[in-house]
């Protein structure tokens, strides 16, 4: 009884097995995190880890840098459309090994980055 308490009270310890809440003011629904038309001027910070799908559409957000999406191994869909970015530092997109869409239409973007798809492979929509 004891070891079956030790071992519920290590799976519920926040960030260590325990489901990571929800950045305000997004809309989280298990593996899908919503942040759509709120008026984000900057990717929210802890995004859960398990997410596997984020849209980001229709804010103003301005610039991507190298660790708004650190640590999201599991991010399989990335939505950036209808948003002001302008910048996206190098190494944005190392984490995402998961990935496979990611849309950035409807942006300011007038030049990317060399070699800034290269830790992405299997990205096959763009």
């Amino acid at each position: 009884m004891k070891l079956l308490l030790l071992l519920l009270l290590l799976l519920l310890r926040p960030g260590e097995g325990g489901a990571q809440p929800c950045p305000p003011p997004c809309a989280c629904s298990g593996p899908s995190v919503d942040c759509h038309g709120l008026a984000l001027r900057s990717v929210p910070r802890n995004l859960p880890r398990h997410a596997e799908r984020l849209d980001l559409n229709g804010n103003n957000i301005t610039r991507i840098t190298r660790t708004d999406f650190a640590g999201l191994r599991h991010l399989r869909v990335l939505q950036l459309m209808e948003n002001k970015i302008t910048t996206i530092e190098r190494g944005a997109f190392q984490d995402l090994k998961e990935l496979e869409r990611l849309r950035l239409n409807r942006n300011n973007l007038q030049l990317l980055s060399e070699l800034l798809f290269l830790g992405t492979p299997k990205l096959y929509r763009l």
